[in-house]
Formats: C-alpha cells, structure tokens, sequence
C-alpha cells in the first residue's frame, strides 16, 4: 500500500499515536498486561520521519526513535489540558448529582422512569458548581463531620461541600 501524505499530516499522525500510546499504553500497564503493542504505531511513525529526513519530528535517544522534545512537551501541555478539563467537569458532576438526589421530587422521579435521564433541572445545579470552581477553585471545599438532615439522611459520615 502506498500512501502520500504531507509532513504536517506526519507530525499529525505521529502525535495521535502518541496520545493512543499514552492513553492505551498507559492503561494496560496499569493492568500488567502487555502495553508495549500500543507503541508500535507511533515507532512507525517516527521512522518513515526518520527515513524522510523530517529531524524536528524524531531523534536517536539510546539508539530508538522518539519524538523531539518540543512534540513531547506539545503532548504533555495537551495532557495537562486536558486533565485539568476532566477534573473539574468530573467535580461538577459528582456535586451536581449529588446535591440532586438530595433534593429529587416525587414529579421528577416519575419524569426519570418516562424518559430514562436526569431532569433539566440537573443543569442549574452543575453550572452552580462550575461557577464556583471557576471562582474559587478548591478553596472553598471542606470535609464536614455531620451531614444535613435531607430526606430521611440518617448517615453521620464526613461529606465536601462548600
């Protein structure tokens, strides 16, 4: 198979595979599974740069291919990015969801069972918390001994809240 493609769909490439080797890779040694098959695409990669003579794609360290620094450096800031984003939506939401059912009404219970999702009202409740993170970040977080007395709550277990 013969495919043309340019130096900027290269670079494109090699840094997709190195993300699905992060991601892909990353998980299956967690696991103690074999990761280093995730690797291979991105190895392929950095030769056909290699062979095409793109050296600020790829350069020798210990006799392997790798990356350049600035596209190691490029995927970290992209990762940091990105988890970052994960954080603080997977905060909102663990809230959100968490101060719903707090406070879910009979109607809304019987609107959940029709149409199998939360109601609209879910929404005002995550952007309270996005508003608030992007205030404050963590600042304001707490572990509390007692929680509220919501809804039959008996549970006297430490919560976060704000």
């Amino acid at each position: 198979m013969k495919i043309e493609i340019s130096k900027e769909q290269l670079k494109e490439m090699i840094l997709a595979a190195m993300f699905y080797d992060w991601i892909l890779g990353g998980l299956a040694d967690s696991k103690g599974e074999d990761f280093e098959k995730y690797g291979k695409l991105e190895s392929f990669l950095l030769k056909v740069a290699k062979e095409n003579n793109f050296n600020d794609l790829t350069e020798e360290f210990h006799n392997t291919l790798v990356p350049t620094d600035e596209l190691s450096e490029f995927q970290e800031e992209i990762i940091e990015e990105y988890d970052s984003d994960v954080f603080w939506h997977e905060l909102e939401v663990a809230f959100g969801k968490r101060d719903f059912w707090r406070t879910v009404t009979p109607e809304e219970k019987e609107e959940m069972k029709k149409n199998d999702w939360l109601p609209e009202r879910i929404h005002e409740i995550y952007e309270k918390y996005a508003k608030e993170f992007e205030k404050h970040g963590i600042d304001r977080l707490e572990i509390k001994t007692e929680l509220p007395k919501i809804q039959g709550n008996t549970k006297q277990e430490p919560k976060i809240g704000f």
